[in-house]
């Protein structure tokens, strides 16, 4: 790729402007036109955002070299259409791992962060399971959530709906205990179930999803779904203990079942007790906030208002500059300070 043109960044795009950068690859489809010619549709990510592109021009030769999850080299035309930004690509390489330093790549380019610390996350996680009174559930938690430390930090919470950056998951997961631990008091619940509903209800996705760098269902992923997947990661660490109470280990696998709460949306079971509606509606609102925080941030238009190109599929409010307030780790209450 030439040097005339600055990288970019997909927040930075504005229409009718040739750009150059390095992204990731999510997906790419060929397809073809009404007159039967191929085309690539891609889809492109850096930490700022995401991107469609279109390859209009040797599309059938491109495919082949660029493969999904891999960084490539991208020149190409912003173009609106129906209000949104698409890429208009007229040349995409892959690049070589050997020479990304010359080249000016780096990995943190492209991958996306949760923008909070993550081991204060974890230490919130910590002390949260120490609040847990039930041994064998301790001993479960060992089991699936501290041994699995390394993958949980660095782990999506989802392919791109929600929290979809590495250490999305610890996110989700903090997010829903902040608000869970005050709702289970203020309703009189289960404390020890909804600290162990939540922590597990989206265990299953460590094996559903790739991670990063591609991000992709696996392919127990699109046979079984997270939901089944944790059932049964749930249902071998019980076996692994032993002599787990009946009762608490049923309803731990139901909140796993039951936590999209309606059949439509892959839950096996819908709520049965108040623990797991609880996990249901946490689960939720932290998947809605974060979908209309990230629509916002992708929105590179200016103006006060987003398009209704979005999950919500109505115009959305952007903060002025001085209502974006800082949300550091700083200032959270899931930092050391004691929730």
């Amino acid at each position: 790729m030439k040097n005339n043109i600055p990288l970019s960044t997909i927040r930075s795009f504005k229409a009718n402007e040739e750009v150059r950068a390095y992204l990731l690859l999510k997906e790419k489809h060929l397809r073809l036109t009404r007159e039967g010619k191929p085309y690539l549709d891609v889809i492109l990510s850096d930490r700022s955002g995401m991107i469609i592109g279109k390859i209009w021009e040797h599309a059938g030769d491109i495919e082949p070299m660029i493969e999904t999850g891999s960084p490539v080299g991208v020149r190409a035309f912003v173009e609106d259409f129906r209000g949104r930004k698409q890429l208009n690509i007229t040349r995409i390489v892959p690049v070589n791992e050997e020479d990304f330093s010359a080249k000016g790549f780096s990995w943190e380019l492209i991958l996306p962060h949760t923008g909070q610390n993550p081991e204060k996350m974890w230490r919130f996680v910590e002390r949260t399971i120490k609040k847990v009174e039930n041994p064998k559930l301790l001993a479960l938690l060992q089991l699936l959530i501290i041994n699995n430390r390394s993958r949980i930090v660095k782990h999506p919470a989802s392919l791109r709906r929600h929290h979809a950056v590495i250490g999305g998951l610890l996110e989700h997961l903090v997010y829903m205990l902040n608000l869970g631990l005050r709702a289970a008091k203020q309703y009189g619940l289960d404390k020890d179930l909804v600290i162990g509903g939540i922590l597990l209800h989206d265990i299953g996705k460590l094996e559903a999803l790739s991670g990063y760098p591609s991000n992709v269902p696996t392919d127990g992923g699109n046979f079984l779904g997270h939901e089944v997947i944790g059932y049964n990661m749930v249902e071998n660490a019980l076996s692994e203990i032993g002599n787990f109470p009946e009762e608490p280990a049923l309803k731990l696998k139901h909140i796993i079942l039951s936590h999209h709460g309606r059949y439509e949306h892959t839950s096996p079971r819908k709520p049965a007790f108040p623990e797991a509606l609880l996990v249901l509606y946490l689960n939720e609102l932290d998947t809605r906030m974060d979908m209309m925080k990230t629509a916002i941030g992708r929105e590179l238009d200016d103006g006060d208002w987003t398009s209704a190109k979005n999950d919500f599929r109505i115009p959305l409010y952007k903060p002025k500059k001085d209502e974006d307030h800082d949300n550091t780790a700083e200032d959270r209450p899931h930092t050391d300070k004691k929730p």
